[in-house]
């Protein structure tokens, strides 16, 4: 039987053939239906074969062998979106099929629905294959589009400088790795090493399956008896305790390159047991969230220290990040501004306007959160790794809870680990 997670859950909790979490929410709120097959997988040394199936999965199928033949798929089916991706959530590697059509009763009655999901169930399981292979031309072009992003990651300087702090904070756990793995990794893939990916991803590796769209529980579970063949998958799992600090010095790290403007980088651990509710996200956007928060009024405003300075909260790392665009010889400043304000609001010096407007940023974000199919998708996956509420409901009560004084605890378990800069010079 359906069943939520709890009575204000909208979503109904269903075991789907094949080991996969089925997660339904039937609502005839939108003009389209979203589907999402994401499955996990450890980020390890075999994430660069995984990285290339989304790409390599639906660029064609045996019966649509190419991309124009998937577009023609795609627009007969009143120009239905497919998506793929592979991303990082914590130690995990994540990879999304999915697609986004327009509902049945908006298309004449005609099953679209069903159609999609036949189409998707080729592009995970019924490839153009070539004696058994994916095409070796295929597999090579995909393989180098992926070296290619992994080395484009570096042209993207506020990226490439999180990046490099992130590496040195979390150095030797999964957390400091890329989901799409090593420039190394990517060269040295055969089509093999894609092929045995692929065969775990369709006959075991752990999925979710998330369905926002007018349809009824039967249907979700004929799609999903569709997309899950003769495979028996692994139950997903639950969420994972975050890296434990390993009690060293804080780390400052430069790096010198040809830029106009230098990024600084500061990582700060988080004692876990702060991360449930809603403290922890709006202690980071009182704290450099937005035009209102400390950082951007004292950093950006008052003292013209940086072009920007943000700050924002890893759950599944229990980790604060804070990144400013700067001149060079701003970053010392900068660090001290930053750990003044956290000292504030350890003390408890956060006002009721101030924790109000964070407040209400937070909840517009929830509340936007509900116009939108595949946000909805997105949220619900992202609190289930996380070991977060996964209702809208619940997250926006919480958030109605959380007093300055909670703010001030949060702060007050901020411990700084690792300063990145990557200073810009322009010769």
């Amino acid at each position: 039987m359906p069943q939520a997670l709890t009575s204000a859950d909208p979503f109904q909790v269903l075991g789907a053939p094949g080991g996969v979490e089925l997660h339904l929410l039937a609502t005839d709120r939108f003009r389209t239906t979203v589907v999402q097959w994401v499955a996990e997988a450890p980020l390890d040394g075999g994430r660069s074969a995984r990285a290339l199936l989304p790409d390599l999965l639906t660029r064609g199928t045996r019966r649509s062998p190419g991309l124009a033949a998937m577009a023609a798929r795609c627009e007969d089916l009143f120009a239905a979106e497919l998506s793929s991706q592979v991303s990082g959530h914590g130690r995990r590697q994540l990879l999304r099929f999915g697609f986004e059509v327009v509902g049945d009763r908006h298309a004449g009655g005609r099953p679209l629905f069903t159609e999609a999901v036949a189409l998707l169930a080729e592009v995970l399981h019924d490839p153009p294959l070539v004696e058994g292979r994916f095409r070796a031309d295929h597999v090579e072009q995909e393989r180098a589009n992926l070296v290619r992003a992994i080395e484009g990651l570096a042209d993207d300087k506020a990226t490439y400088a999180y990046r490099r702090m992130v590496e040195a904070l979390h150095a030797g756990t999964p957390y400091a790795l890329h989901s799409w793995g090593s420039v190394e990794e990517a060269r040295a893939l055969t089509e093999s090493d894609v092929r045995a990916a692929w065969t775990v991803l369709r006959e075991e590796a752990p999925v979710r399956m998330l369905v926002v769209g007018e349809v009824s529980p039967e249907a979700a579970l004929s799609a999903a008896e569709a997309l899950v063949a003769r495979g028996q998958h692994r139950p997903p799992g639950t969420a994972l305790a975050p890296p434990l600090a390993p009690g060293r010095p804080v780390q400052r790290l430069r790096e010198v390159q040809r830029l106009s403007q230098s990024k600084l980088v500061l990582g700060f651990r988080l004692p876990p047991a702060m991360l449930s509710g809603a403290s922890a996200p709006l202690f980071a956007l009182a704290l450099g969230g937005d035009s209102h928060s400390r950082l951007f009024k004292r950093v950006r405003e008052k003292e013209s220290l940086a072009y920007g300075c943000s700050a924002w909260v890893g759950l599944s790392s229990a980790t604060l990040t804070v990144q400013a665009g700067i001149d060079a010889g701003a970053a010392e400043r900068v660090e001290q501004i930053v750990l003044e304000e956290l000292a504030r609001l350890a003390r408890g010096e956060l006002p009721d306007a101030e924790l109000e407007l964070s407040r209400r940023a937070y909840q517009r974000q929830l509340r936007n959160l509900q116009d939108h199919p595949r946000a909805h998708c997105a949220f619900r996956l992202d609190t289930l790794l996380d070991g977060r509420t996964p209702v809208v409901r619940e997250a926006l009560e919480q958030a109605g809870r959380v007093t300055p004084a909670d703010v001030a605890e949060v702060a007050a378990g901020c411990t700084l680990d690792t300063v990145f800069l990557l200073e810009g010079r322009s010769a």
